[in-house]
């Protein structure tokens, strides 16, 4: 038994169905509401009204124009404070770190180890 690309795809489920065209909603007015001569149909695109899509000028956009911030630029004062928290910070840290000291690292993790697992040990004896 063979497949064919017939059986993989019928063409009829490859057809497309036509398009047919949609009429444009028409608003009909009333009694009260007449046209008034001069007045643009209704619905139709005056000279003053936003229009949809992009507009054609007849000119190049300029895309050298600067676009506006999204937010307020940062003063000047509020900068140089943020720059001396964050020096201070930064000196803080590197007076506190630790040296590379291994020998030393090992014996503080250990003894937290130890102590820790005192801790825990009180506190489930306490429960009980």
């Amino acid at each position: 038994m063979s497949a064919s690309l017939e059986d993989a795809a019928p063409a009829a489920a490859l057809r497309t169905p036509p398009v047919v065209p949609q009429p444009a909603p028409r608003t009909a007015a009333t009694p009260s509401q007449k046209p008034t001569p001069g007045a643009p149909a209704p619905g139709a695109l005056t000279a003053g009204a936003p229009t949809p899509g992009a507009n054609v000028t007849g000119a190049y956009p300029d895309l050298n124009v600067p676009p506006a911030s999204a937010t307020t630029p940062i003063a000047p004062s509020e900068k140089d404070a943020l720059m001396r928290d964050l020096t201070a910070t930064r000196q803080r840290l590197e007076n506190s770190a630790p040296a590379n000291n291994a020998d030393a690292e090992a014996r503080r993790l250990r003894n937290l180890a130890k102590t820790h697992a005192e801790r825990q040990l009180q506190e489930i004896e306490k429960t009980e």
